[in-house]
């Protein structure tokens, strides 16, 4: 042990004498592990942002998709399966069409959604003011409407517009609504996105009864072939509920055996949100780390220049008595510090790199992104960053450890 710190001395000193050089050769290792603390530490945080904001809104929900033609979803299976399976918070038909209307704030990009009375419970903020239509509205096929807040305060100028019209135009049917609801807005950032400006058009989001549509135009195709239908229960046993729903959907269109209806969970589409996040980071932090074998070269390149300035010294020791793993194991250790340190180094300003990047991300798309670093990655990259060090520096080592004494001697 005591040999061995006597080697970590010897290091030392020689790179507390060369500090411009060693601080140039351990820049590579460091922006190598700082490049890859960054990526980790923003991709994660990112990830959990994301998904804690999506879980907060949409947990529970489940849509259930049907493959198509001659397997259609129709409202009437919506209905029946709302009156007939308990425990169902929202079941409801989900259209959604673009449509435009005008104000004397200028032209908007419509996101017109048919749907029923129990959309209501979408999302969890509710209602600013105003109420949401009732079961009555959508048998009825009234011309109601709940607008969204962003949206309300773009057309109108104001959030409290309840008994306020507006005209929409889908497709050349102008369709006349009365605002009977105002949503709140989300408090998810992520999701309040979509109301930002696009192409120079402003947007707002309706939700109207899906039978005022048919009312209003005659037209029933937009709401009897359905491809997917939305549901949400607060039930322990949803997975039971949403077996149930499928086997009553087969059964009213005999599609037993067919595997015509398919549950499509939020829990399945986070999973692959974050299956493809963290590809996407593992690919960055990736190439960020080939920047680490550089390094490794410039240490290599170093520790060769250093053997040939210290020819004169190694042959001394080895005329004193050094053996060949002693002089092996000396430069291994030079090689190994700088590489560890400039680790480190890449540790602490990876982490705060990455801290800054999130705070940045944060402002930019107005949504709390924390920083998440494994400890245990910041400690692998220290010793990874080590390891490359070692491995790069072998060969100096060997060649410092395998010169001749005599001809070591001979050089000036």
């Amino acid at each position: 042990m005591g040999q061995f710190l006597e080697y970590v001395k010897i290091a030392y000193k020689s790179i507390v004498t060369n500090k411009g050089r060693t601080f140039l050769t351990m820049l590579g290792i460091i922006i190598g592990i700082s490049s890859v603390i960054m990526i980790t530490g923003l991709g994660s945080g990112v990830k959990n942002a994301i998904g804690g904001s999506m879980s907060d809104l949409f947990k529970g929900q489940t849509y259930i998709h049907t493959k198509g033609d001659p397997y259609f979803i129709t409202t009437d299976d919506i209905e029946y399966i709302k009156e007939n399976v308990s425990g169902l918070k929202m079941c409801t038909v989900e259209e959604k069409y673009g449509a435009t209307a005008q104000s004397v704030k200028g032209d908007f990009n419509v996101t017109y959604t048919l749907v029923n009375e129990t959309y209501e419970f979408y999302a969890v903020e509710g209602l600013l003011h105003g109420r949401y239509f009732t079961e009555d509205d959508v048998k009825r096929g009234d011309r109601v409407a709940v607008i969204d807040e962003v949206g309300a305060k773009a057309f109108f100028g104001s959030d409290d517009v309840v008994g306020q019209t507006i005209l929409i135009d889908l497709w050349g049917n102008e369709i006349e609504y009365t605002i009977v609801g105002v949503r709140k807005a989300k408090d998810s950032q992520l999701m309040n996105m979509v109301d930002s400006l696009e192409g120079g058009v402003k947007s707002l989001t309706l939700e109207v009864p899906y039978s005022s549509f048919e009312k209003a135009t005659g037209e029933t195709w937009m709401t009897e072939e359905l491809y997917e239908m939305l549901v949400s229960s607060d039930s322990e046993d949803i997975n039971d509920t949403l077996q149930r729903i499928v086997s009553i959907l087969e059964a009213r269109h005999d599609a037993r055996g067919e595997e015509a209806f398919v549950i499509d969970s939020f829990e399945s589409f986070m999973e692959t949100v974050n299956k493809i996040i963290g590809y996407i980071t593992l690919f960055v932090g990736f190439v960020s780390a080939i920047s680490l074998v550089v390094g490794g070269v410039g240490v290599m390149n170093i520790m060769l220049v250093s053997v040939t300035e210290r020819t004169s010294e190694i042959g001394i020791r080895k005329a004193l008595g050094a053996r060949t793993g002693s002089i092996m194991t000396q430069f291994l250790a030079e090689s190994g510090m700088i590489t560890f340190v400039g680790g480190v180094l890449g540790v602490i300003f990876g982490y705060g790199g990455a801290a800054l990047l999130c705070f940045i991300v944060s402002k930019v798309v107005k949504m709390p992104i924390h920083i998440s670093v494994n400890i245990f990655i910041a400690l692998g990259a220290a010793l990874f960053s080590a390891g490359i060090g070692l491995f790069f520096g072998i060969f100096p080592a060997r060649k410092a450890a395998t010169l001749s004494p005599i001809e070591a001697l001979r050089q000036e």
